[in-house]
């Protein structure tokens, strides 16, 4: 079984609403050291990828990224615990956003269609809601593994906007029958809005760029992306860093569009965050999509 499964399952599902947000950590944080204990392989995978970037490996290196994959989890499921007002004060308090979302803000007056480059880094979940809190125009990429997670998503999403904490969010599903996830995230820039889009995946559209020395397949076509739009765009990669105490912080780096090298220099942005937390970045649990 996943860590995903284990730690999503009926027994925590069926008991999470009404949690205080140290009580889910807490239950989370035990089911998830509950698997890595039996499954001992997956700190393996950990180490070798760590030998692999040539990062110096130790226990405790490997505790704290297994604490902060895990938080991943809490993350998710934090929405659960309350209503959508429980969620909005819990992302007012506990995340330095504000000044971000003015610069956003300000590209859209300007007439500019924004695509926000995310990595699995940090508390990526709580990127999207944060950003409706805004209510500023926003589309998420998404590619949902069942046609019940999507059915879920969209029902959320909608319970956060109908409370008026929230704006709309809008999905755009990758592999969903009948649609096309690239015009429509080409669409979402041309109508000067906000797309947020995953670069540190391997898809058919990546290329190989460098990371810490080493070759990987990345950039999931954002770079073919930005030029079928051809319209005014402000691309920034955005991060969601984890702080102490529950508290968050959300940072933004601007990718120079006129250079040919964008997708490299997301990457170059990627590799100065893992730098400074590389605890928290979730693919160095998981297959590194190497292109060596």
């Amino acid at each position: 079984m996943s860590l995903s499964k284990f730690i999503q399952s009926p027994d925590l599902l069926n008991n999470i609403f009404g949690k205080t947000t140290s009580e889910l950590k807490s239950a989370v944080l035990e089911k998830g050291n509950l698997w890595y204990k039996e499954n001992p392989e997956e700190s393996r995978l950990i180490e070798n990828n760590l030998n692999l970037l040539g990062f110096p490996v130790s226990p405790q290196l490997i505790e704290n990224i297994r604490y902060h994959v895990i938080l991943h989890y809490y993350e998710k499921l934090l929405p659960l615990c309350g209503g959508p007002d429980f969620y909005f004060n819990f992302l007012q308090n506990q995340i330095n956003y504000q000044d971000i979302c003015g610069k956003l803000k300000n590209s859209i007056d300007a007439g500019k269609g924004v695509l926000l480059a995310i990595a699995h880094f940090g508390a990526i979940e709580f990127l999207a809601p944060v950003l409706a809190t805004t209510k500023l125009p926003l589309n998420v990429v998404l590619r949902f593994s069942t046609e019940q997670f999507s059915r879920i998503a969209h029902e959320r999403a909608l319970a956060l906007e109908k409370s008026g904490f929230f704006g709309p969010i809008r999905f755009i599903e990758i592999g969903r029958p009948g649609t096309s996830a690239a015009l429509e995230m080409a669409a979402a820039l041309r109508k000067k809005e906000i797309l947020v889009s995953v670069f540190d995946e391997k898809t058919d559209y990546s290329k190989p760029v460098t990371l810490f020395g080493k070759k990987v397949y990345g950039g999931a076509g954002l770079d073919k992306l930005i030029y079928f739009a051809n319209t005014p765009i402000d691309c920034f990669t955005a991060f969601m860093i984890r702080e102490d105490d529950d508290h968050y912080q959300l940072q933004i780096n601007p990718t120079d569009l006129s250079k040919s090298n964008v997708v490299q220099q997301m990457y170059d942005q990627l590799q100065e965050m893992v730098k400074s937390h590389l605890e928290q970045w979730y693919f160095v649990h998981e297959e590194i999509p190497f292109a060596e």
